[in-house]
């Protein structure tokens, strides 16, 4: 049986003005949502839920009583869709606010790279959710390489 006032005491934490002020995923899932709700399946990638083994329906009732928070089907949000806190800077001594501003700065380039023929070199930046395929074909000097994509 999971303790429902652990869990109740941790989502508010995650969704506390406290919190919210430097934590940059959680607060990007607030703002991207037209009603502030955010699915309760964020909160069980969290290392502190995942290492208690909460359950979404462990979230829900343990939260059901809360007067910070509210549920609407598998989501929650603070009460009232409460504004954000004023935003502070990461200290910048967690692994993950680190990982961050490494990846930032390596797609910070922008600028299209070209091959020797002058064609484009195609990134990930490129695409939304690109998907790579690689063919390995044998095609003899006098053929011309064609690909058919149907």
């Amino acid at each position: 049986m999971a303790d429902h006032a652990k869990i109740k005491t941790q989502i508010e934490y995650y969704l506390s003005d406290k919190n919210l002020a430097k934590d940059k995923f959680f607060r990007e899932q607030i703002q991207t949502s037209k009603d502030g709700f955010i699915a309760i399946s964020h909160f069980l990638n969290c290392n502190n839920i995942k290492a208690n083994n909460w359950t979404s329906a462990d979230i829900k009732a343990a939260c059901g009583d809360s007067i910070e928070l509210e549920i609407k089907a598998d989501t929650i949000r603070r009460v009232g869709n409460k504004l954000l806190p004023e935003k502070t800077a990461p200290s910048g001594d967690r692994k993950r606010d680190q990982k961050g501003n490494e990846k930032k700065e390596a797609n910070e380039v922008q600028e299209d790279e070209f091959d020797e023929d002058g064609k484009v070199i195609l990134v990930e930046k490129d695409f939304d959710n690109p998907i790579i395929v690689s063919y390995d074909t044998k095609v003899g000097a006098e053929e011309e390489f064609k690909v058919d994509w149907k």
